[in-house]
């Protein structure tokens, strides 16, 4: 993983470089991408698209902790010839960009950089006694994915929009990388599957002003033999998402006068007096200091996120391949999160994720938590 750190350093350098040296342009309504203005998701993917012309970067990173197999229960699985890796973590940083090539369509790349941290696994000796082999932590580049966002309905007065998504995984990450012995780690340990994935999908969003909306999304993904001819099972994705901007940006209007101080503006008075009434126009001026949150915005969001993945496949079918009965299932999280709009260029989030059903298939393991942090541009 020592490699992963100068190289992520590096990537986020040249992003934040790009970014301010990019030309202004005014924000717009869709949140992933920093196009703050109004409240939205940070993991469901809502129907909004980015203008035509206009475009955002953004660097996220997910973190998942799991619920470690003991040592006593990975020794008995191998002792009955079920061979059960464990993993501590699963580290996952990435950076993106979208472009709007038109109002209602959006194109879109992902790159990201896996890292499964610390696995382990039960094994049989030669002579049928169990161990643990400790094969360290698999990290690389991974496959990019390209995205792309059609917004077929956008009913303004209703303020309801509805987008299909479709995208594919383009196999061009690491798949050779090795563990601590110095042996290649399996198909399902390598940070790219060398395959190309096509995945499809539908995006819904209905806001309530612009400082409540309500977002769900499905995305299923075709899983494709890959490496090793290993098969890692379909996948379906499916969010749902309320925001509430609580906090809002703070803006003064005001005219500005030629000979004032920067900063002042003039306030006009009408005062009547007698009958008939004569009216008096009286104009000051006086400095003016924001408050300290004049330029940020603050997003309450609460998302549903669940997932269903399908059996992986190692190898072909009987009698040169398996099926792995101790991988996938269905998981679903309550994920409580914020966002911070600044100004209208910038956006920061964070969001925590409880996992409220963990139904793994067979023995496989459990997550413990899950955090997903960010940051986004947009131009």
């Amino acid at each position: 993983m020592l490699g992963f750190i100068p190289m992520f350093n590096w990537l986020l350098a040249i992003i934040l470089i790009f970014s301010f040296c990019i030309s202004k342009a005014k924000a717009h309504h869709n949140p992933t991408f920093g196009f703050a203005g109004t409240a939205g998701p940070i993991l469901t993917n809502p129907a909004s698209t980015i203008p035509k012309g206009h475009w955002g970067v953004g660097i996220r990173t997910e973190y998942v902790n799991f619920n470690e197999l003991s040592t006593g229960a990975l020794k008995y699985f191998a002792k009955k010839k079920e061979f059960i890796h464990s993993g501590q973590y699963f580290l996952s940083p990435s950076i993106g960009a979208a472009y709007g090539l038109t109002d209602n369509f959006t194109v879109a790349l992902r790159l990201p950089y896996s890292v499964q941290g610390n696995i382990t696994d039960g094994l049989l000796s030669k002579t049928g006694m169990p161990y643990l082999s400790r094969l360290g932590s698999s990290d690389g580049l991974g496959d990019i994915t390209l995205f792309a966002q059609y917004r077929f309905l956008n009913l303004k007065d209703k303020a309801f929009e509805a987008a299909l998504l479709s995208g594919i995984t383009i196999p061009s990450g690491l798949a050779h990388v090795k563990d601590k012995l110095g042996d290649r780690f399996g198909a399902d340990h390598q940070p790219s599957k060398r395959a190309f994935e096509p995945l499809v999908g539908l995006s819904i969003t209905k806001r309530f002003g612009h400082r409540l909306s309500f977002d769900t999304n499905y995305l299923f993904t075709k899983a494709v033999k890959g490496i090793q001819n290993f098969y890692p099972g379909d996948l379906h994705n499916y969010n749902l998402a309320l925001s509430y901007r609580f906090l809002e940006q703070h803006h003064h209007h005001h005219n500005h006068s030629e000979e004032l101080p920067e900063h002042s503006h003039i306030h006009l008075h009408e005062h009547g007096y007698g009958a008939p009434i004569e009216e008096y126009k009286f104009s000051h001026s006086h400095k003016h200091e924001h408050k300290w949150y004049s330029i940020f915005g603050v997003d309450g969001i609460i998302e549903l996120n669940g997932e269903w993945r399908q059996k992986q496949v190692f190898g072909t079918r009987q009698p040169f391949g398996f099926k792995d009965e101790n991988n996938g299932g269905s998981f679903i999280y309550v994920s409580p999160g914020l966002r911070l709009a600044i100004g209208e260029k910038w956006a920061t989030y964070f969001s925590f994720g409880i996992p409220t059903i963990s139904a793994p298939m067979g023995k496989g393991q459990k997550p413990d938590f899950r955090m997903i942090c960010g940051i986004s541009r947009s131009f």
